[in-house]
């Protein structure tokens, strides 16, 4: 099994707080200082009430102007599904503003990419990232949107290529969702967990509030019952080795509740592809290879005729974020 970066002391004492309920003077690991990644979380325990009313204020200021938008979305009948920060904040740390985050990501459905696209527009939003042909034709997955300095990143899927994905999406991806307010949804449970994991298998450096929000979700996943689901959805992203591998480190090291059995089922499988994780991180113009040979039909005459003009303009070829 190829291990998962491993947390430090100040997360795994964290996360040990968190699991036991979080309750006022129970965190029991070192001060985290001020340019830690959980500094937020645990300002409060620290005493550091500048820090959370400050963390407050930058939440409070990112969901009032996502809102308008949301709003909009919410009065065509149709929904936008957070992911990571901009869920779990609201749904399963203590208090917003304990869960920093850069920007609000955001999960559209295929069928609806060009009415929240219009929406967006309509509301004052601009266009922050190039290529609005390849987002919109699926060669890439990712469309950052910017109003008064708060940034939205629009997702059509987890890989920012999606023709390296090994895989499968969730089939239930868009089912069961939870309702976080008009025109907000969250995924259930055990896919909200898969999909934090993904996005921490396909970083180098892994932030200490990814472990955070892995552990918490292994609660509600727990809660509900839904470890089959989990373990399904799982097998069919043909990540499942090292997605147990990530399981694994959280159970272990910090206390998760994750079902043994799931993990070494998990261990078990190996889908031949997991290698392009690897590869993903190896650096700028490895992702890019990657994608126009896993792309098919017109999309890789597109990508290449692309790549060809960004080399003669000497630009640098899109990469991940």
């Amino acid at each position: 099994m190829k291990r998962t970066a491993q947390p430090d002391a100040i997360t795994i004492a964290a996360c040990k707080w968190l699991l036991a309920g979080a309750e006022s003077g129970g965190y029991s690991g070192s001060d985290p200082g001020t340019a830690h990644g959980l500094t937020p979380l645990l300002s409060r325990e620290m005493g550091r009430k500048e820090i959370s009313l400050s963390c407050a204020a930058l939440w409070l200021r990112q969901e009032q102007i996502t809102r308008t938008v949301l709003k909009r979305i919410a009065a065509e009948n149709i929904a936008v599904w957070a992911a990571k920060g901009f869920d779990l904040a609201r749904s399963v740390y203590p208090f917003p503003g304990g869960r920093p985050m850069c920007d609000a990501d955001l999960f559209i459905e295929e069928r609806n990419r060009q009415r929240i696209m219009r929406i967006f527009r309509q509301s004052s939003w601009s266009k922050g990232s190039p290529g609005d042909g390849i987002f919109t034709s699926g060669i890439v997955s990712e469309m950052k949107m910017f109003k008064h300095g708060v940034m939205s990143e629009l997702h059509t899927h987890i890989f920012y290529f999606p023709a390296t994905f090994p895989g499968k999406l969730p089939s239930d991806l868009f089912d069961n969702g939870r309702l976080l307010e008009p025109g907000l949804m969250g995924f259930a449970w055990h896919n909200a967990l898969l999909m934090v994991i993904i996005h921490l298998l396909t970083n180098t450096s892994i932030r200490p509030v990814w472990w955070v929000d892995i552990c918490l979700l292994c609660m509600r996943v727990t809660e509900t019952g839904t470890w089959d689901k989990f373990m399904r959805n799982a097998f069919e992203t043909k990540l499942g080795s090292a997605v147990a591998s990530a399981l694994a480190t959280a159970s272990s090291e910090l206390g998760a509740p994750v079902p043994e059995k799931m993990i070494q089922a998990l261990l078990r499988y190996n889908s031949g592809r997991e290698n392009i994780l690897d590869k993903l991180k190896a650096g700028q113009k490895i992702p890019t290879l990657l994608n126009l040979k896993y792309l098919t039909g017109w999309k890789k005459v597109s990508w290449f005729s692309a790549l060809f003009w960004l080399t003669l303009s000497g630009q640098q070829p899109l990469k991940r974020e």
